[in-house]
């Protein structure tokens, strides 16, 4: 039998890279999760690349959801009240944040450039004379 969840919280402190005993590259973070009136902490295992660029890229406080299969423990600490420990080997990450769009300064353009228009000809038009003169001699009547 196989053992899902999806989990969405917010991070309680920036996620860390670890390397295993065994030299494999993972990240971990604590998830906080609002149950209800209750609040439970999760600890997250995330070994695939992908998951890992994603939660790495989030800092505290950051909101974020995971899905993975998880390990519920009992352990005894030091004050002898048993407690859960809970813990996910999270397969997706999904950050609830969008990644901050970074802008690369531009060097400005130069204008741009307009080819040379050519002086229009004007050698077949009669020139305009300012002694009142009609230049082209039509009688129009209005």
């Amino acid at each position: 039998m196989s053992v899902n969840v999806l989990l969405q919280g917010s991070l309680t402190k920036a996620p860390e890279s670890r390397v295993s005993r065994q030299g494999n590259p993972f990240a971990m973070a604590t998830l906080r999760v609002s149950a209800g009136n209750e609040v439970q902490f999760w600890r997250l295992f995330v070994f695939s690349e992908s998951a890992q660029a994603e939660l790495l890229r989030l800092g505290e406080g950051d909101s974020l959801a995971i899905q993975g299969v998880p390990k519920f423990e009992i352990y005894r600490p030091a004050d002898g009240e048993p407690r859960v420990s809970l813990s996910v080997v999270a397969d997706q990450v999904l950050a609830l944040k969008q990644a901050p769009k970074t802008r690369e300064k531009k060097a400005p353009a130069p204008p741009p450039a307009t080819p040379e228009k050519p002086a229009p000809d004007r050698s077949g038009l009669a020139s305009h004379s300012c002694d009142g003169s009609d230049p082209f001699g039509d009688e129009i009547s209005f």
